[in-house]
């Protein structure tokens, strides 16, 4: 069987790589729309009795998570000139695209009783900037009498106050929301430069954006550093260049196709699903590893290339096959589990392994039958 195979492999070489090609370029065009996921992990199965109390809970008072805090400890802010500015910065951050409703000490409303229409109206304390510090003091003292707000909008044993951002639901579990952080953090800044109080940021909006970039940061950095670290050890390894390129675009080629993969099933990158990548770095990379160094053994014995390739990939396909499937079922242990998470992480993870293997069982001896045989120095680590 696996003589035919690799038969199969070496007479249709031209057809193969077309193949390969056209399905790399088709799952490139889908790897290139992934999105990260900006909402929070969902670790607990649907029908768990916490889901569906939280789910009830989001039903009936809305979506959670929804406010960013912006959050200040200075005595100096109740000067007139920093005061101001905090209620410029107010208003500010209501005129963004995507911020719902904005509170903070210098936009809070009181009570007042209507007799006429037997009713309460809410009326802003600072309906303007306070233009003296006699103003803004006297003024402070009504917001002393508003006990509500102690402890929740300001704090006056800590000198500390925040202001609170609600973000439009229409945007916080999308990318938009990421451009409406950045888009506050710079008008904040600009109070910042102005006032040179500092500023703490929190706040799920905050938290989760951080979160988001931060995957997409590492997913890149790990896999720049499996590649490097795999890399350095293929050349000392081999001592040559090109079993270095062409192992590297054998597993670039099974991250191409993982993440392609994932945009079919319309899923998106995820803390978990973020770690496929470099993981299918370092389980690709020993396949190549295999399948050359069987090669390099079998042209050592009898110098004949194509025979070399064909008994490389006719020996080593069994034993790489029963590698890479014994992992591709550690992964598929993730879908039996209720949690969608682990389980978008088993499902991509386990297929791409076996779309790797398959990757370079044909893509590994097919390159290396158009470039020339290895010569003794390719060959020399057989005797290390």
């Amino acid at each position: 069987m696996w003589a035919k195979f690799a038969r199969f492999i070496l007479r249709n070489r031209i057809l193969i790589i077309v193949v390969l090609t056209v399905i790399t370029g088709i799952l490139g065009y889908y790897a290139s729309k992934a999105q990260i996921s900006y909402e929070a992990p969902r670790l607990l199965p649907e029908h768990d009795t916490t889901a569906i109390k939280y789910k009830a809970f989001k039903d009936r008072f809305g979506q959670d998570g929804s406010v960013m805090v912006i959050g200040i400890s200075d005595s100096t802010l109740y000067s007139v000139k920093n005061f101001n500015s905090w209620f410029d910065l107010g208003n500010d951050l209501k005129k963004l695209n995507g911020v719902k409703a904005v509170v903070s000490v210098a936009r809070l409303q009181t009570l007042l009783k209507n007799d006429s229409l037997g009713k309460f109206s809410t009326v802003a304390v600072f309906p303007e900037k306070p233009t003296s510090q006699k103003e803004l003091d006297s003024t402070r003292k009504l917001i002393d009498k508003l006990k509500f707000y102690n402890g929740i909008i300001y704090n006056d044993t800590a000198h500390a106050t925040l202001m609170a951002i609600t973000f439009d639901n229409r945007f916080l579990n999308t990318k938009d929301r990421l451009e409406i952080v950045d888009n506050i953090t710079a008008e904040v800044n600009k109070f910042v430069k102005a006032t040179g109080i500092f500023v703490h940021y929190s706040g799920m909006p905050y938290i989760r954006t951080a979160v988001a970039r931060k995957i997409q940061n590492e997913m890149t950095l790990f896999m720049i550093l499996a590649i490097i670290v795999t890399a350095i050890i293929l050349m000392l390894f081999f001592r040559s260049s090109l079993p270095v390129i062409f192992s590297l675009v054998v597993v670039i080629v099974g991250v191409v196709w993982s993440i392609g993969l994932l945009v079919l099933f319309n899923y998106n990158i995820s803390v978990l699903t973020a770690l496929i990548p470099p993981l299918l770095i370092v389980i690709g990379v020993p396949n190549c590893i295999m399948i050359l160094n069987k090669y390099h053994i079998e042209y050592s014995l009898h110098g004949n290339k194509e025979e070399a390739l064909s008994k490389s990939i006719e020996k080593v396909s069994i034993s790489l096959f029963m590698a890479n499937i014994t992992t591709s079922i550690g992964f598929a242990v993730f879908c039996s589990t209720d949690s969608r998470l682990l389980y978008e992480f088993g499902l991509v993870a386990s297929i791409s392994v076996m779309l790797t293997y398959v990757i370079s069982l044909m893509l590994v001896p097919i390159v290396f039958s158009f470039l020339p045989a290895p010569s003794l120095k390719h060959t020399r680590h057989l005797q290390s």
